[in-house]
Order: structure tokens, then sequence, then C-alpha cells
């Protein structure tokens, strides 16, 4: 691990001095984050500071990823964090009432407050609230996420928000849509379940500002503005900060693509060049912007003089697809697309960044944040390596799959995607250990291996080297 002078006894070595501040850029892959040229203040970051270059995270969606880095612990032996959504309906991620953590948790963040620290959490990610448990142990929460998304039509928005919620609500609409399309002819069935899934993609772009660049650092930084001026309370502060912006969906240039990544997964629409270059496009997009409100938001640290003794980290939970493996988005099959994450650790005296440059090239796990940070609170050199594991341990998009099991007898897409989700649905992880990657698939697909050296995984070598994969899988089943 790289060194922070915690066995000296100079300042920045003694408890609670320095503050710590989290900048968690949700759904930023490695590959755009590092030598971006429209990332001008996250290059600056790097260009002075620790960078991980084959940071890797423990889990292929939000939910997991958070939960593993807030305890220090696989998503797999987290198991609120690893629900089967598709297969139990009982338990929804949308609700933002479903609870990822057990009420009694020791989280990173109420360690910080063991070690003197004041956490501060502002989020733009309805999964990581004061509703789900992924909040515990912060001092204060800023659940901005309530709000941000919905200014820009705040009428589909509230509609939108109550049929996620509600599982009663979307309950009597699905059984009421079963109901009506038994009346439909099959013949028929197909286009009118094509639109409804139109018609609810393009509602969504409307409700939650897609065609907007901001989703939500604005706020974030109104809302940052004003707790340094009126609540900060000048003791050692812990911060994590979620921002929202390069999570799909996507100001795309062609208003006419659709962004349902399901319709494409089951090849219902086809995923082409021309559409994934579009979503990538927009991507950057929402990343040159999302660079500048960060830059204003150290401004507003700097100004307030958060900044005068701090350690900046720079990360991400999960990546995102476009088209690699014949995947979109993420919550899918842990390739490097999706679990290589960007992670930066920057240090700041006096309002300035010091340069303290190094790079770590070997592989490291996002868990490992955890006890990066601790050991920067409490002086003490506590981090330990943990194995390079991730997991994908199920899709999040399981809200829909009543309706999907009904419609599937009489509709061929209803068919196709149900399918898709429940393929897309099995468990996979992926270990990586001397130079080689292992994906795992338990059965339900044909394992595969790489050399890390192969970024994109286009060579798949288990074959003639079977008693390497084998060597990788015995090392998971010891600490899974």
């Amino acid at each position: 691990m790289p060194k922070y002078n915690l066995s000296n006894k100079g300042k920045h070595s003694q408890k609670g001095n320095r503050n710590i501040i989290v900048l968690l850029l949700d759904t930023l892959r490695a590959s755009d984050a590092y030598g971006n040229n429209s990332m001008l203040n996250i290059n600056k970051l790097c260009s002075k500071g620790t960078v991980y270059e084959n940071a890797v995270s423990t889990a292929t969606w939000t939910v997991p990823s958070h939960a593993s880095m807030f305890l220090s612990k696989l998503p797999s032996r987290i198991k609120e964090a690893s629900h089967d959504f598709l297969s139990d309906s009982s338990i929804d991620p949308w609700t933002v009432k479903t609870k990822f953590l057990p009420d009694n948790a020791k989280t990173l963040a109420s360690k910080m407050h063991d070690f003197g620290y004041y956490s501060v959490l502002f989020s733009n990610n309805p999964f990581l609230s004061s509703q789900t448990n992924l909040a515990l142990g912060f001092d204060k929460v800023y659940d901005l996420w309530m709000d941000s998304n919905i200014k820009y039509n705040p009428k589909k928005a509230k509609l939108f928000s109550t049929f996620i919620q509600s599982q009663n609500v979307r309950k009597s609409l699905f059984k009421t849509t079963v109901s009506l399309s038994s009346f439909i002819p099959s013949k028929l069935l197909d286009r009118a379940y094509l639109n409804l899934r139109i018609k609810m993609a393009r509602g969504i772009a409307n409700a939650d500002g897609t065609n907007e660049l901001d989703k939500g650092a604005i706020d974030t930084n109104a809302v940052l503005k004003e707790y340094m001026e009126k609540h900060y309370n000048y003791m050692p502060q812990f911060m994590f900060l979620n921002y929202l912006e390069a999570h799909e969906n996507y100001p795309v240039e062609d208003s006419g693509i659709i962004q349902d990544k399901w319709l494409y997964l089951s090849g219902i629409l086809e995923m082409d060049e021309y559409i994934t270059k579009q979503l990538h496009g927009a991507y950057k997009r929402r990343l040159a912007y999302l660079d500048e409100q960060i830059g204003k938001s150290l401004a507003i640290m700097k100004k307030q003089g958060l900044l005068e003794d701090a350690s900046v980290i720079v990360t991400s939970d999960h990546g995102q697809f476009f088209g690699e493996h014949g995947l979109l988005y993420h919550a899918l099959h842990p390739y490097n697309e999706v679990t290589n994450v960007p992670l930066i650790i920057s240090k700041f005296e006096n309002g300035k960044q010091v340069r303290d440059h190094s790079e770590i090239e070997r592989p490291t796990s996002l868990v490992d944040v955890h006890g990066i940070i601790t050991s920067m609170a409490n002086g003490t050199n506590s981090v330990s390596q943990h194995p390079i594991i991730s997991e994908h341990n199920g899709i999040s998009e399981g809200w829909d799959g009543m309706l999907l099991n009904s419609l599937s007898r009489r509709s061929e897409y209803a068919a196709k995607i149900y399918k898709t989700k429940q393929k897309l649905n099995k468990k996979s992880f992926a270990i990586i250990s001397n130079g080689y990657k292992l994906i795992h698939f338990f059965g339900n697909g044909v394992d595969e291996l790489y050399d890390v050296r192969d970024k994109e995984e286009s060579e798949n070598i288990i074959m003639s080297n079977r008693d390497k994969a084998k060597l990788l899988l015995s090392k998971a089943s010891v600490v899974r």
C-alpha cells in the first residue's frame, strides 16, 4: 500500500487532524477517467496524488459496492446487500425502503465518528440514503436525490416516484395490465408491450432530466456551500459526496434513441455501433460537466478552510458497459469495463495540493478503501490487503419480474426480456491473482480466463491454462 506517513509523529499522523473527503463519482469507469482531457480537475489530482491504476470494485452495481466499502466485506458476506431481486418480489430495491445493511452494522462512518470525526453524507443516489441503512453512522445526511431530479418536470417525477416507491401501486397496475392483455390478440400484444416500454423509457427521461447534463451536482455544491457557511462545526470532517452525473440515462444527440437496456440485451432492438457511440459520447459529455462541478466543489472547500489539511479520495462504485462483451450499462457480469474504477488519493495543505505522486500498478480491491480511510483517521497502519474479487450477485432491475412472468406466456417480447433477465441474473465472480483474471459462472456458463495485460479481455485463454484457472478458483473458495 502507499505510505501516508502514518507512523510519523507529525501533525498529519495525529488522530483527528486531517479532514478526509471522498468524492464518489458513481458509474465512472477507469478507462474514461484516467487520461481524459475533458476531466481537467481529475487529471490535476492524478498528477500530484497517488493513483491506483488497477483499482477493482467488489461489485457490479451501487448497493453491494457501497455496502462492501462501508463494512470492509465482500458483498456475498452481507446478506442484506445480496438479495435476488428478480426472484423475490417481496424485496425491491426501487422502493428505496429496502434495508441494505443490518440496523446494528458498524460502518465506516460510525468508526470515523468514534475516531472523533464529524461525518457528513451528500447523496444523489436513492440507494445511498437514510432510508436504506447505507447511511448508517453518518452524523448528518443530505438526501439530495429527493429533490434534485424532480425539478425538470415535477408532475411527471411525482407520478414516476409513486410508481417506483409503491409496490402496491405497481402490483395493482401490473394485474390490470395482465388482465387487459388477455383481450389483446397475440399478434398485437408484442407491439402494445413494446410501445409501453418505449413510453415508459421516455417518461423516465422526461421525469429525471435525462436530457440535462446536471443530475444533482449543482444542488450538491449549493448544499455543500450552505453547510460550510452555516453548519461547519470545525471538528475534523469525514465527508462522502456521491455524484450521479455519469449514471444512465444520457443526453444523447439523437433523441430518437430508446434508453432501455433490456430491449437491446434481449435482441428486440439492435445494439449497433451507432447506438453505443451515441450513448458513450453522451456519457463523456456528462463526465466533462461533472469534472467542472468537482472543481467548484473543491473551490468551496478551499474557501471555507476544509483543505488546509485534508486528504481527497476520488473513486467510483462501478463502471459501465457500452457494447463491450455484448453488454450495456452495469449490474452485469464482472468484466473490466464495469469493475475497473479510478482510485486517486491527494493530499492538501494550506489549501493547495501537495505533490505526493506515485502510481500503484498492482491490482487493488476497493474494499481496501475502508482500511485506508480508518488508517488515516486513527494514525495507525491498519490497512490489510484483501483478495481481488469482484462479484455479480444478480441484477438490480427485478421490479417487473411478476409482470414479465405473466406476459411471457403470450408475448414473445416479454418472454425474451424475462429470459434475458433470468440469464443475466445468474451469479458470477472474478478473481485476479498472479497476472491472471478468472471469471467464474457457477456452471451457468463457460468460465473465462484472461491475462491481466489484456485490458479488453478479448482472448479467453482458459483452454490452454486450466491449471491456472483451477488455482484461482481454489483461492476464491477460501475467502468467499
